[in-house]
């Protein structure tokens, strides 16, 4: 997990101001959508131009819908809700609501600036399948180096590469919410309380170098007094920017009278890779749209099943996820997402505009469309 890449020193940010793995990822998204975007174009007869400037609103209409499908599932007030909004390096994103957004976007900016050329939304929307397959790919890397959309517990005997992740993923802080692992690889002695003196270590999260009967008395250089130190620690400062991508816990705990230095790593119990599982399909998504496209019958079919087949993709991997979000709401926009592709595919295939053959594409026209 890579949640912070490195800081940039400049004025105004105390910490330096972070380069984040995820926001990373959408950059790399973008740019390998769009580059894909016009090798499609090229092959369908679609001005390139106009679709790589479209690819630009979408891309931000997708941030926007993905922002605020988020907040206002996760916030209580309207002035939480536009305070808020902007602060992207805290997170929250949500793919549909992303979906939803880029479409607007995309429309909004062939409004603004090309709406004098000729347009074919459906065909548009199908050189557009394959690069949100791949857009997506990358998002989902992000999302897994900043330690969310993370999956449930991977069972011993499961044939899966299980993830562990460290003290800043919110993995850690759900698990920990919901009772299903220690704060920090070890567990407190009740008897000794104010005192924070180790009573176990939690087998294999990352906290063997503790030993029962130490006494913490600093962490991450604080002096920890009582347990409530160490609590808001690590429940509470440890969710705050300046702690994002420290992954070690440095501890000065006393042991047989002695100041002993100990540092540890805890991390999570395993959990299903989700984020990988969605870049695999996502690729393979992909590849199926660059090579339906050219084959489809009439327009808009590629496009319907991309969603179609997302959808199944999607319903499917909400099975294995475990991070707090929408989940009906989700679940439940998978199911529109198949029924809607297939009667959208089957509408086309019956009365849409049948695509003309490569030879008769408006390829020497740079801004045919349709």
């Amino acid at each position: 997990m890579y949640q912070i890449l490195f800081r940039i020193p400049l004025p105004g940010f105390e910490n330096g101001m972070a380069v984040n793995g995820f926001g990373l990822m959408l950059l790399c998204a973008f740019l390998a959508g769009n580059w894909l975007i016009v090798r499609l174009a090229r092959r369908e007869g679609v001005d390139s131009g106009m679709l790589q400037d479209l690819a630009l609103w979408t891309f931000l209409g997708g941030i926007a819908g993905g922002r605020a499908l988020y907040m206002w599932e996760n916030t209580a007030e309207w002035k939480d809700f536009f305070g808020k909004f902007l602060l992207l390096n805290q997170g929250g994103l949500i793919l549909y609501g992303g979906y939803a957004g880029g479409i607007v976007g995309m429309l909004l900016g062939w409004w603004v600036r090309h709406r004098d050329k000729p347009f074919n939304p459906l065909r548009v929307l199908d050189v557009y399948a394959a690069p949100a397959a791949l857009g997506v790919a990358f998002g989902r890397v992000g999302c897994l180096m900043n330690g969310c959309c993370y999956g449930q517990v991977v069972p011993e005997d499961a044939p899966t590469l299980p993830m562990h992740y460290p003290l800043p993923a919110a993995a850690r802080f759900d698990l920990t919410g919901k009772g299903m692992q220690t704060a920090a690889g070890f567990a407190l002695d009740p008897s000794r309380y104010p005192q924070a003196v180790v009573l176990a270590t939690e087998p294999g999260a990352g906290a063997d170098a503790l030993r029962k009967g130490d006494l913490i008395a600093k962490a991450q250089g604080r002096d920890i007094p009582t347990v409530g130190e160490l609590s808001g620690l690590l429940l509470g400062d440890w969710g705050t920017d300046p702690f994002r991508g420290v992954a070690r816990l440095d501890l000065i705990v006393m042991r047989d009278g002695v100041e002993t230095p100990v540092s540890i790593r805890p991390v999570t119990p395993g959990l299903h890779p989700a984020q990988l599982y969605e870049v695999v399909s996502m690729v393979l998504l992909c590849l199926a749209m660059i090579a339906y496209l050219p084959v489809r019958s009439r327009m808009g079919q590629a496009a319907a099943l991309f969603f179609l087949l997302y959808g199944c993709h999607r319903f499917l991997n909400e099975l294995l996820r475990n991070d707090p979000r929408p989940i009906g709401l989700e679940n439940n926009v998978s199911v529109f997402l198949v029924l809607g592709g297939a009667l959208v595919w089957g509408a086309c295939a019956l009365i849409g505009q049948r695509v003309r053959a490569h030879g008769d594409m408006p390829g020497t026209d740079p801004v045919a469309v349709g």
